[in-house]
């Protein structure tokens, strides 16, 4: 979606941030690789399973009402907020966000029914659940807006902001942020990261280095990008939950919304870049085509739950 950057004059904005709302992906030579955050993910859960998804092309999509659900909200959200922060608040809060997720989401599962060979793979009963799940989220969000979301202290620098920039010549880092803010009095940058989970995130997945990774990277190529000094760069996840607990004993439990900001320092990026540079060297050769080999999986047994449902089947 090409978003038009908003003027406000009555809002005197640093210059890079209307770079960074106009930001685009040049042409991509065709020699060149492109390596995302999802690639690099699955190749550390398991090289086999990323062969037989990259390399060899034998991963089939399967379509979710998760994924249907996360793409819809995603666009939901970011529509919201940018009506917020570049029209008013009292427009924002009479935007009727039920029938655009609602609309949203039936476009999403439209496209994702048509990469399914036109198969249904959900049912109206589940598609109806969790519309009800993200119209009491979106709620929640709206009552508490100023928690998150200050139009009087930050600005909406970015939706869906795209990085393209070298890892080594030859093989570039492609990303897309959904969002980024700009504190004018702190002269801070953050960039946000949108998650939907069923009941958020526990301290297992807040310390697993392959989910904070994507953060992480994002800040380091956008520093790069946008020429921006990284140190003025914070991350964050802002993940919405469809479901309560009913028996929630804390408040922080009944909150639709949790944020986290994973360390994100010299050593973290350090660690995370590493594992970059060591995913591109086993995958991509010095004419930037994928070596073509077969990667064994991380697995001590030669196969495992990401992997082996595709072994002797597909191979």
């Amino acid at each position: 979606m090409k978003r038009i950057y908003p003027e406000d004059k009555k809002k005197k904005k640093n210059p890079l941030v209307k770079e960074v709302w106009e930001s685009k992906i040049k042409q991509r030579p065709s020699k060149n690789k492109h390596i995302s955050y999802s690639q690099l993910s699955v190749y550390n859960k398991c090289p086999r399973l990323w062969e037989l998804q990259y390399l060899r092309n034998l991963v089939p999509f399967e379509p979710s009402i998760y994924m249907v659900f996360g793409t819809a909200f995603h666009e939901t959200l970011q529509t919201y907020l940018e009506t917020l922060y570049y029209d008013k608040v009292k427009t924002a809060n009479e935007l009727n966000v039920n029938d655009m997720l609602y609309d949203n989401m039936v476009k999403a599962y439209k496209s994702a029914k048509a990469q399914n060979g036109h198969q249904h793979f959900t049912t109206q009963t589940e598609l109806y659940s969790f519309w009800r799940d993200g119209k009491t989220i979106m709620e929640w969000i709206k009552k508490k807006r100023a928690a998150y979301f200050s139009s009087k202290t930050m600005q909406l620098a970015g939706i869906e902001t795209l990085l393209y920039q070298d890892i080594r010549p030859g093989v570039k880092f492609k990303g897309l942020i959904d969002l980024v803010f700009y504190s004018p009095n702190t002269d801070r940058w953050t960039v946000v990261d949108i998650k939907t989970s069923t009941r958020g995130w526990q301290d297992r997945a807040k310390k697993n280095p392959n989910v904070t990774a994507q953060v992480i990277l994002y800040k380091e190529y956008f520093s790069k990008q946008f020429n921006i000094p990284i140190d003025k760069i914070d991350v964050e996840y802002f993940i919405v939950k469809r479901q309560i607990p009913k028996n929630a004993e804390f408040a922080s439990m009944q909150k639709r919304v949790q944020t986290f900001s994973p360390p994100s320092g010299p050593r973290k990026r350090k660690q995370v870049l590493e594992l970059m540079n060591r995913f591109v060297e086993d995958t991509i050769d010095q004419n930037g085509q994928y070596i073509d080999k077969t990667y064994k999986c991380s697995s001590a047994f030669g196969k495992c739950d990401h992997c082996d449902v595709f072994n002797g089947v597909l191979v």
